[in-house]
């Protein structure tokens, strides 16, 4: 009674995972498409990039001229001017002034209180190269935003792979455990009636039963781990959804490029890589901004007087000019930040050979292991073979009473861990396969290959059994 509430408990938890009618049916192209677009660590990277952007447009900026507008108030403690002791007379004698007038004592230059208000301008036309350096920098600085938001899609997609043909790996498996667990049932009523006919002993109804609870732990485990990748595969795709059901299969294809393919691909296209070259460029041009302080920095200046309050007439109301800065001299500071700059470049130099070499090597190691995969898939072809004819075998030998419970639990066993064998098999290649593409910086072709009409299918292909 307590299997047949449990077998019960297991048909309801199987259709709700399975079956229900609000369940998200889900195809692996639908999945990467609700990543894209949904995925809050690509929206994180989105937003950086824009932040980029706006400061690209600000390194434009330092081509065209600055304009600043300024005012000022002063009030000094006297008027300033010139006394004109000693002058009046000398200026009536040229005849310059009248005889009869009277010079003031003091000539006001400017009043003790004025104020002005003015437009400035300062448009810097020779830097050494700064400021085509500065922008080279920024350039580089986005290309790199940009590597690293593509950096992000490709470990998400690995990432989405992993869980999403996880889950369907865990399903399979529930489904598996499940006719592992009817096969035990059956076998343990069959068990009893043998006992009770006297054909076997109570020993091996002991052991049917205990396959029985076996069985049920196993099943209950596979569930729990679905469970568990599911949630896992929601927050992937950024989906509340309440059940969501798999429906891309499990696949493994045995003829794909060869590895020069790949790690060529790798060298030109991994975003890794590209990134390091895009941190090279800004090490170069922060060298080159070292480089150009020791040459002047030449700009037009310029002023124009909006607006005055009792300022000296004398005081001209615009000018323009030209402002050159040399630093001639100025300790070693200058020439040691060259040289820190300088050394910055070689040391990202290095870093890239040496992320070549590993990603190359990286590159290797992922192809052998898709390899091994395919070799691993066609041995379990003929351990198939046997398991299916060893499971036949024995459960006509237990009929008959010429095999024991154990060998038929055995059988069961075997056939069923083998058909999960194949299943984990095509799961770690298509994630080694996943790794390899985001390696290669051609993580969307990884569509492509589930497509394809050659592909190997999750199911073994059917044997023909003799009585």
């Amino acid at each position: 009674m307590k299997n047949i509430l449990f077998f019960t408990t297991l048909i309801l938890i199987s259709a709700s995972i399975y079956a229900q009618s609000d369940t998200l049916n889900l195809t692996f192209e639908q999945a990467y498409q609700k990543m894209q677009n949904d995925n809050l660590s690509l929206k994180s990277a989105e937003s950086e990039m824009q932040a980029m952007e706006f400061r690209r447009k600000t390194t434009r900026g330092l081509y065209l001229p600055r304009f600043t507008f300024s005012a000022t108030y002063m009030k000094f403690d006297q008027d300033i001017g010139v006394s004109m002791d000693g002058y009046s007379q000398v200026l009536k004698d040229l005849g310059l002034v009248n005889q009869n007038s009277m010079l003031p004592s003091t000539l006001v230059l400017q009043k003790e209180e004025f104020a002005s208000a003015s437009i400035n301008m300062m448009w810097p036309i020779f830097t050494g190269g700064k400021i085509r350096a500065a922008n080279k920098a920024m350039d580089a600085s986005i290309d790199g935003s940009m590597y690293e938001i593509q950096e992000t899609k490709e470990k998400l997609n690995t990432e989405l792979v992993e869980r999403y043909y996880g889950y369907r790996l865990s399903l399979r498996a529930v489904q598996l455990y499940e006719e592992v667990y009817k096969a035990m049932l059956l076998h343990q009523s069959n068990a009893q009636k043998m006992e009770e006919n006297g054909m076997i002993s109570r020993a091996q109804t002991l052991y049917a039963n205990l396959s029985v609870s076996q069985a049920k732990a196993d099943l209950q485990a596979s569930i729990n781990t679905a469970n568990t990748v599911e949630n896992a595969l929601k927050n992937t795709i950024a989906d509340d959804t309440s059940e969501i059901r798999v429906i891309s299969e499990l696949f493994l294809v045995k003829d794909i490029e060869s590895v020069d393919h790949f790690v060529n691909s790798a060298i030109n296209h991994n975003p890794l890589l590209k990134n390091v070259e895009s941190k090279r460029e800004v090490a170069q041009q922060s060298y080159n901004i070292m480089k150009a302080n020791y040459m002047p920095t030449v700009a037009i200046v310029g002023n124009k007087v909006l607006a005055d309050y009792q300022m000296a007439e004398m005081v001209p109301r615009w000018f323009v000019g030209v402002n050159l800065h040399w630093t001639i001299f100025d300790g070693t500071s200058r020439n040691y930040k060259t040289q820190a700059a300088k050394a910055t470049v070689q040391r990202v130099d290095y870093i890239h050979e040496k992320a070549i070499k590993d990603i190359s090597t990286y590159v290797n190691k992922l192809y052998n292991e898709l390899q091994s995969h395919i070799e691993q898939l066609e041995t379990m072809e003929t351990t198939y073979e046997f398991a299916v004819e060893y499971q036949r075998v024995q459960e006509k030998a237990f009929s008959e009473g010429f095999a024991t419970s154990k060998d038929l639990v055995d059988a069961e066993t075997t056939l069923a861990k083998v058909k999960v064998g194949r299943l984990k098999i095509m799961n770690d290649y298509v994630l080694s396969l996943a790794k390899l593409l985001e390696f290669s910086g051609e993580a969307e072709k990884f569509l492509e290959y589930s497509q394809r009409e050659d592909r190997e299918r999750e199911e073994f292909k059917e044997i023909n059994t003799e009585e």
